[in-house]
């Protein structure tokens, strides 16, 4: 599929959508991912077409320090000369001669320069296309002199500078490099089946065992995937839009990393408990909660925004789950009437992410240090809301997806120092351990899932 213009200049869809993104990121139109899909949605394109929009879109964003490096050096008056157009062509176009072997040299240029006219900058044409054609025989000079910058390492992995010196201070040298980099790898689609709608009754009884029962079976019926997390969940290659892959779609799966399924399992929910799932939005611990108890708990999913709670509603209603009871409710001001005090609450507070920078590529270029700091003052004040809703003998579980000391453990030994009397904490982990704070060498090889932690807390009766 190609987009015309009104002269008629054909650009392949693959690439136009992405310039699109990028140029409505670059205008603050929403998050990445968002947008991408979004673009996805009004396209009609083949599976691998909509890969290639992907590869190209975040290849950009892992890549964004050293390819405006590149062109800061290639342009006669540096990267600041250049209309901003003319940019996201050009990183599309770089990433493409330095990263993709599918995409000659001469395909990549011949694209930018249609893309270019298509538009409107044809008069950069002549621009574009002496810096593309300069590039291969400048690259091992321009690299050599990335080598020798004391932003070697920002540039390499681009990551903000305030990033790179938080790894370099968290694990020491040796990790912090290793993190930074792995930032880059492009993960793997996780699977967590879900038991209840692959196995019959008495299998999904079966505790531990049914997980790995119904990922091996997932894997068979689906013809693709390897199993991973001790036999529990499936890994497929990334594949653009998950969203279409057959298992989702009749609700035999959900898309949940390794790390985002720890906190529920560190939950145990039970089947006849009442159950709270606290900013429950997008519902993936929603369905994984209803899948542990065999839909037979009593469960609420709440969560300050109504649109996101549709979502909740439609990856419940999409597994076939009916014990689950959505809540529009502002956690952040203590609830006074709630349906009932729980037996278990599971509160995945709003955090910086810092764990997920794999997935959410152009996360590292919007948060900021004051964010951190932000974030970790309303977890606090979400635990303390969090903790008036579990019952005396009740388990709470806190859970984020970052890394940062000041919204994990910090607000944790903050809320117990105020509640010691009434609360205890039974275990706290960093998931994969290898990013416990500290220097120390990291796995070989590293772990394909994302960074979380999680703290278990019970309250004494």
């Amino acid at each position: 599929m190609c987009r015309k213009n009104s002269k008629r200049t054909v650009v392949t869809a693959s690439r136009w959508i992405a310039y699109q993104t990028l140029a409505d990121w670059r205008a603050g139109r929403g998050f990445l991912e968002d947008l991408l899909a979004d673009h996805w949605k009004t396209a009609d394109l083949k599976r691998e077409d909509l890969a290639l929009s992907q590869t190209i879109v975040y290849g950009v964003f892992r890549n964004l320090r050293r390819l405006d490096f590149w062109i800061d050096r290639l342009a006669r008056k540096g990267i600041g000369s250049l209309p901003d157009p003319v940019v996201d062509c050009l990183r599309m176009a770089l990433f493409q001669t330095a990263h993709l072997d599918r995409v000659p040299d001469h395909a990549a240029v011949s694209e930018t320069l249609r893309l270019c006219e298509s538009v409107g900058l044809r008069g950069m044409k002549p621009v574009v296309n002496g810096m593309l054609r300069a590039f291969p025989g400048k690259r091992g000079e321009l690299d050599k002199e990335i080598a020798a910058s004391p932003d070697r390492l920002a540039v390499v992995t681009s990551h903000p500078d305030w990033l790179v010196e938080w790894a370099i201070g968290k694990w020491g040298n040796r990790k912090g490099e290793v993190w930074l980099t792995q930032n880059n790898v492009e993960p793997s689609i996780c699977l967590r089946p879900n038991a209840a709608r692959l196995l019959n009754p008495e299998e999904a009884e079966r505790g531990g065992d049914r997980d790995r029962t119904a990922a091996a079976l997932l894997v068979e019926r689906s013809g693709m995937g390897e199993l991973v997390g001790e036999g529990t969940a499936v890994r497929i290659p990334p594949s653009g839009d998950p969203t279409q892959l057959d298992a989702l779609r009749e609700g035999l799966a959900n898309v949940q990393d390794l790390s985002a399924q720890q906190a529920v399992r560190l939950l145990d929910p039970k089947p006849g408990e009442k159950i709270f799932d606290l900013c429950a939005a997008p519902g993936g611990k929603a369905v994984q909660i209803a899948d542990r108890t065999l839909d037979r708990a009593e469960v609420y999913a709440v969560d300050v925004n109504q649109a996101r709670l549709a979502r909740v509603e439609e990856n419940l209603k999409r597994c076939g789950f009916v014990s689950v009871k959505t809540v529009r409710r502002d956690l952040s001001e203590p609830w006074e009437d709630p349906p009932a005090l729980a037996d278990a609450v599971l509160l995945d507070a709003p955090c910086s992410g810092l764990g997920t920078l794999r997935r959410r590529v152009d996360l590292r270029y919007r948060i900021r240090p004051a964010d951190i700091q932000e974030l970790a003052a309303k977890a606090g004040q979400l635990l303390e809301n969090a903790s008036r809703l579990a019952r005396p003998g009740g388990r709470l579980v806190y859970s984020t997806c970052t890394l940062t000391r000041e919204e994990n453990s910090d607000v944790i030994e903050g809320f117990l120092n105020k509640n010691i009397e009434e609360w205890e904490l039974s275990e706290r982990c960093v998931y994969p351990g290898w990013l416990e704070e500290g220097p120390g060498d990291a796995p070989d090889p590293i772990p394909d899932c994302d960074g979380a932690f999680m703290a278990l807390l019970l309250r004494r009766r």
